[in-house]
């Protein structure tokens, strides 16, 4: 599994090419008042061809107020960091909780 030292600040959230290939949806990086938690987690992302790629989760954050609950996830693949929308039928994390 690759690894990026130090841990990207939960602030980034890299622009992605036109036909990027991640089948999670893109999502806003937290605002300074949201909650976010910074454990990585190694992970595998569905790809628009069927595949799956190794990644890494680097952070967590939700809406702590609102409802329902929308879990945003910021993932390391293909050379880039980027905030997701979390769904779990598209990203399997492969360690424990």
């Amino acid at each position: 599994m690759f690894d990026t030292h130090p841990a990207p600040h939960p602030s980034l959230n890299q622009d992605v090419p036109d036909g990027w290939p991640v089948r999670l949806r893109c999502a806003a990086a937290p605002a300074a008042a949201d909650p976010c938690s910074t454990r990585r987690r190694d992970a595998l992302v569905a790809m628009a061809d069927g595949t799956w790629e190794e990644a890494v989760v680097w952070a967590w954050t939700w809406n702590g107020e609102g409802r329902p609950v929308e879990w945003r996830c910021q993932i390391e693949v293909g050379g880039h960091v980027r905030w997701y929308l979390h769904d779990e039928s598209l990203i399997r994390t492969l360690d424990p909780r």
